[in-house]
């Protein structure tokens, strides 16, 4: 299985993970209704724990992405892996200033915003045990 993960990410452009989770985040955090009309019944806080792996997925993409290397894997250091976390962080910042502005049935939440940030720095701190 992972030889064909492996095979199929050689085509895929270095930084093509984390632009598809990138788009998928953002299609997923500004449509008005991005699941349709359907209501998912989901826990009290379930939404803060999908901003968390959401944001989560793209720190650990981008550490993924910025390894590869041709034919060659190299995971990034520490300091590197916290900056694509804080730009992770930042990113989700954005989009709830942007859910704000917009005016599309959204609105900024500060939950949302440390909900992105816990998951960013969960995932720095996991990478950092795997270097190890």
């Amino acid at each position: 299985m992972f030889a064909s993960i492996a095979k199929m990410l050689r085509w895929c452009p270095r930084w093509g993970v984390s632009a598809a989770v990138v788009a998928l985040i953002l299609w997923l955090t500004l449509a008005p209704h991005p699941v349709g009309d359907t209501e998912l019944p989901l826990f009290p806080g379930a939404d803060k724990l999908v901003h968390a792996i959401m944001f989560g997925a793209l720190t650990l993409c981008l550490w993924f992405d910025s390894g590869r290397r041709s034919g060659s894997w190299n995971p990034p250091s520490m300091p590197t892996t916290l900056g694509f976390a804080l730009a992770s962080a930042l990113f989700g910042l954005l989009i709830e200033w942007l859910q704000l502005r917009m005016q599309m049935g959204r609105g900024f939440e500060w939950a949302d915003a440390a909900a992105d940030l816990a998951g960013c720095l969960l995932v720095w701190i996991i990478t950092g045990l795997v270097r190890r």
